[in-house]
């Protein structure tokens, strides 16, 4: 899953920037002698950020109106007590004003603002009424060491005091604490929201200290969305298929495969009851007010900046629908078959990382708004079906059942003022049913071979089947570009794998990413791809295919019977956490649960590889004898190749022995044996077929079974082909469990 992060700051005029550490904004002293009324605005030549949003669009996000509280003195002490200046004031934002009043200086005002009880409360106790002018204008006061500002906003929507159970178009907040108030209590408001959508409305700020070098400017206050943003994605790389028809499901750990448990919307479940707020409380508290914060204080040792920072907590309300296991996006974007079809509309996946197909609304970048999940992140599932529909125009099609993939819950914690996304790959390497539940999950290719013979032998069909592994893998990269189908050295971020086992009901991450095999190999394996001879795709099933089938082993490298080429390189599967999270903070892991991938390696095409063989297979080898098409009088191959080779009078011979023959139709098949069928050409010679018994377990009666030793070995390929002969080449197949993840890595 690669998550990719849009940090949206505001100022109070406002300007939304990307990402910073200043307490303010505004670098030029004012020209104030002695007192000066206190004004907030931006400072526009300090505005140079690439994501910046300035004036009338930032006020337009806050819905032209904030609250503010306001001290003298600093929050920062074990017993703050602060002066209160501005009382949960209301700040409102008025185009074109600026300057109209000795208190507005950049179109916010503050002075005379009452709320009218339908938009906005009134939060705190200034007064209204005769003898009193509500919210009067405040001026610095120059010999006050400093001032801290906090505020927030509810856009939008409609800011109701105290109110616990808001309707459509409302969010209910508390007053703002401060001082001694805020550090007993640890929470400064609370927002109680009606739904999701509310969440893009609430915007809050940390507390903005102001020293008196700066008195006289304008306040800066940078706001946050107090929401997160999440959004789903789908692409296949099914060689020689389009896929549509995709069916999300909305309840995990089933095989019935019926609609009733599925929609056309993506849909993401979680696999822990009620890891999702849908409407519920958001508590912004300062834990580091109140506490020690002196440099030189040894528990907590906390520095002193980091009294300022907000922090959050959700709670769900008290009904059963205010949470929920699942979330849904809406439907996909889908594309054409081919890019030069016309009339076969937008009915298909995306065939690559760039193009993949979005769930949901276009205008909004496909991103959903969630309530943050700060503590209770758990895995989440993805459960699809879907019908591979052959690019070549056949009409036949295959509809494939209850694909499954689980992010770990590493990468679901989702911090406010953050956006998540979550790409999902389907391949040849797919873990979903073509048939019943009871049948063997995964797509297995159709394959044939040349065996001809007159016997009505149910046994002389060949099928080269493809082990599918069940594990789900996960690649994280910070600063990866998703609009492109690999990862870049230029970042210079490492990339992170991690493998979920959702075998079971119950999906569980893989803690021995560092550990060893029974036979000694690692579990966690990663080659560099290559085509040796040939050019078979390089793909997740056709790596998974050399692993298993292998026509050559070279130290530690793999020639696989199709061609692939793999060279071991280097990972690190022992680290503690994953550098950097979406929030630039390192992400701690256990020991075994995370693989590394230096971005210092070579570009190139690689295989993460997880090996899950168990102890009672421990990757047994079987010799597989595969016989080559040969041209009569010419050579067999090229110099250096080796093959073996048998003579059809070496078949007559053992034919004539009756031990020579399978005599039972229940006969084990004996892997010191190759066999062969046989049909009678007149009345004193016989032709013989090869037949492959590669997966089967007994035999029909007549075959000439024989043995392994009566072969010629080492047959140079530059030997000349004749007659009669048939010529071998073999792989060696073990019965490994592999989970592949093909990675693309460029300069």
């Amino acid at each position: 899953m690669n998550m990719k992060n849009k940090l949206f700051l505001a100022t109070a005029i406002l300007a939304f920037a990307a990402c910073s550490e200043n307490t303010y904004m505004g670098d030029q002293e004012g020209n104030v002698t002695g007192s000066g009324a206190i004004t907030f605005g931006f400072d526009m030549q300090n505005g140079t950020r690439a994501e910046d949003i300035m004036g009338n669009e930032a006020a337009k996000l806050l819905g032209n109106n904030f609250y503010v509280t306001g001290t003298k003195g600093t929050e920062a002490e074990t017993s703050p007590s602060p002066t209160l200046v501005f009382d949960n004031y209301l700040v409102h934002y008025d185009i074109n004003s600026a300057g109209t009043t000795t208190s507005n200086t950049a179109n916010w005002e503050y002075v005379g603002i009452t709320p009218d009880g339908t938009n906005y409360d009134k939060l705190g106790n200034y007064l209204t009424g005769e003898g009193h002018s509500g919210q009067t204008i405040k001026f610095w006061d120059y010999s006050a060491a400093q001032y801290d500002f906090l505020a927030f906003s509810t856009g939008t929507y409609k800011a109701k005091k105290d109110k616990t159970n808001p309707g459509e178009g409302e969010i209910g907040v508390t007053e703002m604490k401060y001082g001694t108030a805020l550090a007993s209590s640890g929470v400064a408001y609370t927002f109680t929201l009606p739904s999701e959508d509310a969440l893009s409305n609430v915007y809050i700020s940390d507390i903005t200290e102001v020293l008196p070098a700066n008195y006289g400017k304008e306040v800066q206050l940078k706001f946050k969305n107090l929401g997160s943003k999440v959004r789903v994605a789908l692409y296949e790389t099914v060689p020689g298929y389009s896929v549509k028809d995709v069916k999300f499901y909305t309840v995990d750990g089933t095989n019935d495969f019926t609609d009733a448990n599925k929609s056309t919307n993506a849909a993401l479940i979680f696999t822990s009851d009620g890891a999702l707020t849908v409407k519920g409380t958001i508590k912004v508290s300062f834990p580091h007010v109140g506490v020690n914060n002196s440099p030189e204080a040894t528990s907590p040792n906390t520095p002193k900046a980091d009294y300022n920072k907000a922090s959050a907590t959700v709670e769900a309300g008290t009904e059963s629908t205010d949470k929920t296991t699942k979330k849904t996006f809406g439907a996909l974007k889908l594309v054409a078959k081919q890019a030069d079809e016309v009339g076969t509309g937008n009915i298909f996946l995306g065939r690559s990382l760039p193009t993949a197909s979005f769930a949901g609304e276009a205008t909004k970048n496909f991103y959903s708004n969630v309530f943050p999940v700060i503590t209770n992140n758990a895995p989440i599932t993805l459960r699809v079906d879907y019908t591979l529909v052959p690019i070549d125009g056949a009409a036949e099609t295959i509809e494939v059942k209850g694909a499954k993939a689980v992010v770990p819950a590493t990468y679901t914690k989702w911090l406010p003022n953050y956006a998540y996304t979550y790409i999902f790959k389907i391949s040849d390497n797919t873990n979903g049913w073509t048939g019943p539940a009871d049948k063997p999950s995964g797509l297995f290719p159709i394959t044939f071979d040349a065996v001809v013979t007159v016997a009505t032998d149910a046994t002389d069909e060949q099928a080269t089947i493809t082990t599918v592994a069940a594990p789900t893998i996960t690649t994280y990269q910070q600063n990866h570009d998703i609009t492109k189908d690999e990862y870049s050295k230029a970042t210079g971020k490492n990339i992170y794998v991690q493998v979920m086992d959702n075998s079971a009901a119950t999906a569980t991450l893989k803690g021995d990413l560092n550990g060893t095999t029974k036979d000694g190999t690692n579990r966690s394996l990663l080659y560099a791809v290559t085509n040796a001879v040939g050019t078979t795709p390089i793909s997740e099933a056709n790596v998974m295919d050399a692993l298993e089938n292998q026509s050559s082993v070279e130290s530690e490298n793999i020639t696989g019977r199709n061609g692939l080429l793999l060279t071991k390189a280097s990972i690190n599967a022992g680290v503690t956490s994953i550098v950097n999270g979406v929030d630039g903070n390192p992400i701690t892991v256990t020991a075994g649960q995370a693989a590394e991938i230096a971005i210092s390696v070579d570009a190139g095409t690689y295989a993460y590889v997880y090996d899950y063989t168990a102890a009672e297979n421990n990757k047994v080898p079987t010799t597989i004898y595969q016989p080559i098409a040969v041209t009569i009088n010419s050579a067999i191959g090229t110099s250096g190749q080796k093959f073996l080779s048998v003579a059809t009078s070496v078949l007559d011979a053992i034919d004539t022995e009756t031990a020579g023959n399978v005599t039972s139709a229940d006969e084990a098949v004996d892997k010191t044996y190759i066999y062969f069928s046989k049909t009678k050409n007149g009345t004193s010679s016989w032709t013989y077929s090869f037949v492959n018994v590669d997966g089967k377990t007994t035999l029909p009666a007549g075959l000439v079974k024989c043995p392994v030793s009566s072969l010629t070995a080492n047959v140079d390929g530059t030997t000349v082909a004749v007659a009669n002969t048939f010529y071998f080449t073999t792989y060696v197949r073990n019965d490994g469990k592999y989970a592949v993840k093909i990675i693309k890595i460029v300069a």
